[in-house]
């Protein structure tokens, strides 16, 4: 449809779209899935028409675990999410990732305050409201997994990112 727009849902490494195909590229909350980062930013670097935007949704490190409560919540997301100790990535660290793809005017924001502490609130006050409605196992996993969460944000660990970066025109 012209004027129209697509979505497009990819595997990011089965894509075959040529060269400047898109406007935009989205990524939410993927990047430490992604077994290569550089490859993710030049490919969507590649993608992108001049002029093009990147736009981004991640939860960066802001620094490493320090003693053994954080070590044991911090291996427990990535446990949980079937992720390897080289998925965390700091904001300077994602910034340079884009910049060194070719991307400008990269502008970041760390939102946690509004973003991951609302859900941990919501996740337990959900939890308290149905208290006695699911198996009690399956509420004691969920609160741990919770309190792993909490630990790494109260403690700094881990913030949420929002990215801009765009494809220079021409």
């Amino acid at each position: 449809m012209p004027g129209g727009t697509t979505f497009l849902l990819r595997d990011w490494y089965e894509n075959q779209l040529p060269d400047g195909h898109v406007d935009v590229v989205q990524s939410v909350e993927s990047l430490e899935h992604m077994p290569d980062l550089p490859r993710f930013f030049s490919e969507a670097f590649r993608l992108l028409r001049p002029g093009g935007v990147l736009t981004m949704s991640d939860i960066p490190t802001r620094r490493l675990p320090r003693g053994p409560r954080e070590i044991v919540a911090a291996l427990t997301q990535l446990r949980v999410w079937g992720l390897g100790v080289n998925a965390a990535a700091t904001e300077g660290e994602i910034i340079a990732l884009a910049l060194d793809a070719g991307f400008v005017d990269v502008r970041t924001e760390l939102v946690g305050r509004r973003t991951i502490a609302p859900a941990l609130r919501f996740a337990r006050d959900r939890l308290d409201r149905t208290r006695g409605e699911v198996p009690r196992t399956y509420d004691l996993a969920v609160r741990f997994l919770l309190a792993q969460v909490d630990v790494i944000w109260q403690h700094g660990m881990i913030d949420y990112l929002l990215l801009r970066a765009t494809k220079p025109a021409g």
